[in-house]
């Protein structure tokens, strides 16, 4: 295992990077709603348009880790994406809590091998992963080399995040929750969020806007940060991405996909 000088990442840079796509989520958790027909997802048709056109503007390249279901569901979206010279990561196949599936090797050998070829299958291969709910299996890293992919991000182990490292030929850009939106957000994250020192309730898109635009003007070395395209269907929050974009535009840190962190002649399902 080494550090992150040794696997290449450059000196300041923020990994900036985008989860969920779709009705994936809402399938797994049962919460979809048939008056919403499939593909038709607002996520999809009104929040991904205006974030791609936004990031055109900014000139910022990112990370969009997607549930491979949507390569069925939403197709379209997946190409635009890559044509618009964005990176497509692996999400698990419908948002599967990851780490809960330590007690089904098989299942989830079963849900990352059919997320992969789905991709594949679809025009978007891809060499990054990140579990949903940030969590691996013991198993995870194994079966990701076992399948081609060269980086991965999970959740940090450290509440304040972690630098890149490569283990076992793995690239791994760890993500710290206080640079999630949803950890601020959202109602579900009560639980992280006192384990993590702060208050249960969620706060106001201003504040958590705020919170991550300090995380970025505060940080050293290589941070990642995630944004949820659904979110950004509230005009209020909405606003705050835009003007996290204005701040990343500024230039003080290189704005980088998670594949430009990974070693060159490193194995890549995308090469």
């Amino acid at each position: 295992m080494s550090n992150s000088g040794e696997s290449g990442a450059p000196g300041r840079a923020i990994v900036l990077t985008f989860d969920n796509l779709g009705e994936a989520s809402a399938l797994e958790r049962g919460t979809w709603s048939a008056k919403t027909p499939l593909g038709e997802d607002p996520s999809v048709t009104t929040a991904l348009p205006r974030l791609l056109d936004a990031l055109d503007v900014s000139g910022l390249t990112a990370t969009f880790f997607v549930e491979a279901v949507n390569s069925e569901l939403n197709p379209r979206a997946l190409h635009e994406i890559v044509a618009r010279g964005h990176e497509l990561g692996a999400h698990g196949w419908q948002h599967e809590e990851w780490g809960d599936l330590s007690a089904t090797p098989r299942h989830e050998r079963e849900l990352l091998e059919r997320a992969t070829r789905a991709l594949a299958d679809c025009g978007q291969p891809v060499s990054g992963f990140r579990p949903p709910g940030g969590a691996f299996t013991p198993r995870t890293m194994g079966l990701l080399r076992e399948l081609g992919y060269s980086w991965c991000s999970p959740a940090a182990a450290e509440p304040a995040g972690a630098s890149p490292f490569v283990a076992d030929h793995l690239t791994v850009v760890p993500f710290a929750w206080e640079l999630v939106d949803a950890f601020y957000l959202m109602d579900r994250f009560a639980e992280l969020r006192v384990a993590h020192g702060t208050a249960a309730a969620p706060v106001a898109a201003g504040a958590a806007g705020e919170r991550l635009a300090r995380a970025l003007r505060d940080g050293e070395g290589v941070q990642t940060m995630v944004l949820h395209p659904f979110l950004m269907l509230d005009p209020t929050w909405w606003a705050q991405v835009q003007e996290l974009l204005g701040l990343l535009r500024s230039g003080e840190a290189r704005v980088v996909p998670g594949r430009e962190l990974v070693p060159p002649g490193a194995t890549s399902m995308a090469q």
